[in-house]
Parts: structure tokens; C-alpha cells; sequence
């Protein structure tokens, strides 16, 4: 699809700072946009408990999450592809992706779930210098912080709640921030660099960066680079995209089971190994996954222009 933009012959530089102002602007009218839904349908009862995400109602909680999900990851990187681009979807990477390429994406998630692990806990161990200790001591409140949203949202049962988790925290991170992190840095840096490689590395960085997790800053930088890859190597949006989807909604579902008794593991201790061939496994697999997809896209590129 071609579409007129708005703002033409943007330099990189300027489409980047175009970006973060869309990103600043829909969070602030999200969050305007969550607290005008919640007075309307609760009063305004429910603000005098927002901060304290146990004491919270478990809707006003969704609808908040929700509401920034589309501000901040959905709205600006689609903004920002048919303003700034003579070719919005070639640009975000809607492109068809073949069923190969989407195995292969299942096959990267599902076996990086134990390396991911090991790297979590190495990343909880690092020990910062005493001169660090308020900044640490803040990074360690906002996890924890975050830990109890997370719980609060898998802890409530019933189907009609796997639902919402579903769209909430499987379908929508998983475009949203594929859509902003990949598509849109991805595309934005790769103006500026001739490899593939910075531009995948720094949108890592970045996704990681962003969820203000430092002690998951490990695990969540190898996922971002794997998912960068996933894209860069396949041209397409929904092969990240799916992959994203399975790694969360994979979380709600263990959540679901365990609650019910239907399963002894529950979600921080889903994908803990201490077998050395599983250990490995998780790096061969993934790296096999990918390279899979790089090769398998160069040859088609090959035969195109044969």
C-alpha cells in the first residue's frame, strides 16, 4: 500500500525524534484517555487507590494496561509509517511471511525459554557498587512494582480473564511492541547504518531499556535481539509478531494451569533446567532457527532476481 505522507525526505535524525514525540504524546493521552473511561464508569472512587496496584479494582488495572499497550506501542509506529513513508507497509514489514518462516519462529521461542532463565538469574546476582545503591534500590521497587501488576493480572481466574491476559498481555505487546521496537527502530536506524547488525543490537538495547527492569535487562536484550533478527532476516512484521505472541501467552496459560491444579510449574519456574544438554539445546535450536531464516531468505532473494 502507497499512501501520500505528510512530512516528506525526513532525515533519520528527525524520524527518530518524530517517533519519540508520538510516543510521549499517546502515552499522556492514554493515560488522560484510562483515567476519564475509569471516572465515567467507577466515579471517582477509583483513583484514590491507583497507586497501589493491591488494593486496585482488578478492571480499572486491565483498562489502564490496555489503554497504554495502544498508546504507547500501537498508535505512534503506525503514525509514524503513513505521515513519514511513501510506503507505510513495506516499511513496518507487512509482508506475508512464509509457513517456514513462522516454524521457524515457534522453534526459536520455545527452545530459548532455558537460556533465557540462566540469563535472568545471572542478571539477578550482578551486584551494583555501594555508590549505585539508591539507584539500585529504585530499579529493584519499580520490578517489584511490576511483579505484583503481572501477578495481579495472572492470579484472577476464569476463562473470561485468560481472555483478556490474552489480548492483554499476549496479542497486544506482541504487536505493539514488535511494531515500535522492530518495525519502526529497526527501520529508522537502518538509515543510518549500512550493516543490520547496530541497528538490530540498539533496538535490543532499547526494548530492553524500556521496561525499567535492570535485574531482567539480560534476558530481555537476548529476546530483543532474537526477535530483531527474526525480522531483519525475514522481512516481515509477523514472524517476530508470532513469536512474541507464543513467549507471553505461553505465561498466561502456565498461570491458568497451575491455578487449576492441572500442573506442577508455575510461571517462575517454567523453563528452569540444570541439565547441561537442555542448557545447549536452548542455544543450538534458536541459533538454528534463525540461521534458517537467514539462509532461506537470501536464496529466495537469489531466485528473484535470476
Amino acid at each position: 500500500m502507497r499512501q501520500a505522507f505528510i512530512f516528506r525526505n525526513l532525515t533519520p535524525t528527525a524520524q527518530l525524534f518524530l517517533l519519540i514525540i508520538l510516543v510521549l504524546l499517546f502515552a499522556i493521552l492514554s493515560i488522560a484517555a484510562a483515567y476519564i473511561a475509569s471516572v465515567f464508569i467507577w466515579g471517582t472512587g477509583i483513583l484514590e487507590s491507583a497507586a497501589d496496584v493491591s488494593e486496585s479494582n482488578l478492571n480499572f488495572l486491565q483498562l489502564f494496561q490496555i489503554s497504554n499497550q495502544i498508546g504507547i506501542f500501537l498508535i505512534p509506529p503506525l503514525l509514524l509509517a503513513l505521515i513519514s513513508e511513501s510506503n507505510p507497509s513495506a516499511f513496518l514489514g507487512f509482508r506475508k511471511p512464509p509457513i517456514a518462516h513462522l516454524a521457524a519462529a515457534i522453534v526459536f521461542i520455545l527452545s530459548i525459554a532455558p537460556l533465557i532463565n540462566l540469563l535472568a538469574e545471572w542478571n539477578e546476582a550482578l551486584v551494583l557498587p555501594r555508590i549505585m545503591e539508591p539507584m539500585a534500590d529504585w530499579m529493584r521497587a519499580q520490578e517489584e512494582r511490576a511483579a505484583l501488576l503481572t501477578n495481579r493480572f495472572l492470579e484472577a481466574t476464569g476463562w473470561k480473564t485468560v481472555l483478556i491476559n490474552t489480548v492483554m498481555i499476549a496479542l497486544l505487546p506482541a504487536l505493539g511492541e514488535e511494531l515500535l521496537f522492530r518495525s519502526a527502530l529497526i527501520g529508522i536506524l537502518k538509515k543510518y547504518f549500512r550493516s543490520i547488525h547496530w541497528p538490530v543490537i540498539i533496538s535490543a538495547v532499547v526494548f530492553s531499556a524500556f521496561h525499567l527492569q535492570f535485574f531482567g535487562f539480560l534476558p530481555r536484550f537476548a529476546l530483543g535481539a532474537g526477535l530483531g533478527y527474526l525480522f531483519v532476516w525475514s522481512g516481515s512484521l509477523w514472524v517476530p509478531v508470532l513469536a512474541h505472541f507464543v513467549n507471553n501467552f505461553m505465561v498466561v496459560m502456565v498461570a491458568y494451569l497451575y491455578q487449576q491444579n492441572l500442573i506442577d510449574t508455575g510461571v517462575e519456574e517454567f523453563g528452569k533446567t540444570g541439565s547441561p544438554l537442555l542448557l545447549a539445546a536452548s542455544v543450538v535450536l534458536p541459533a538454528l532457527a534463525l540461521l534458517w531464516v537467514f539462509s532461506s531468505q537470501r536464496n529466495a532473494v537469489r531466485e528473484e532476481t535470476q
